[in-house]
């Protein structure tokens, strides 16, 4: 029943490829506009410091890793965890595990219906690795990153309310 909810809903919107390319296209040039070009290496220090932002007791979604192994790690391992991000950035692929994640649904409330699919949300568990690796990239490159004055969720400072209080109050519009 949820593979078939969340296949419905991870398709609905259509992926051309064409756009795509165009979309990455663009990012690469404005990259290399920025001064970016030249390939960027992850140490040590890049590791811990990601491996000191995650929360504690989040679990792996991929291969069973909970966020406590990394954040109470040696520096030894950061050693390595650097070693392959730089790797990664150089050849410019990533493993499969780094990039995948596991949806796992949710109910809504205590009291919701749990026959009922749709009082359910879904909830993606991301690699270890790939939440490291993103907090790196946007420490290393925030400075390059523009995202719509239109987000609210999941943008410092922002809450989907802060979206609400813009659709009800036109005059609070900021475009």
């Amino acid at each position: 029943m949820f593979a078939s909810k969340y296949h419905e809903l991870y398709t609905s919107v259509s992926c051309d490829i064409g756009d795509m390319k165009n979309i990455r296209d663009e990012l690469n040039s404005s990259i290399h506009y920025a001064g970016y070009d030249c390939i960027s290496f992850v140490n040590t220090a890049d590791v811990i410091h990601a491996c000191n932002k995650l929360k504690l007791g989040k679990r792996d979604g991929t291969i069973g890793l909970w966020s406590d192994h990394f954040i109470h790690s040696c520096s030894e391992l950061a050693m390595h965890i650097s070693l392959l991000f730089s790797a990664n950035l150089i050849h410019g692929v990533a493993p499969d595990d780094m990039c995948s994640s596991t949806i796992i649904a949710i109910p809504k409330g205590k009291h919701a219906n749990v026959t009922d699919s749709s009082n359910y949300r879904g909830i993606a568990l991301s690699s270890i690795f790939g939440k490291i690796f993103d907090l790196i990239f946007l420490v290393k490159y925030s400075d390059c990153l523009s995202i719509s004055e239109l987000q609210f969720g999941f943008k410092a400072g922002h809450s989907t309310d802060m979206c609400s209080m813009v659709l009800k109050k036109p005059w609070l519009t900021m475009w």
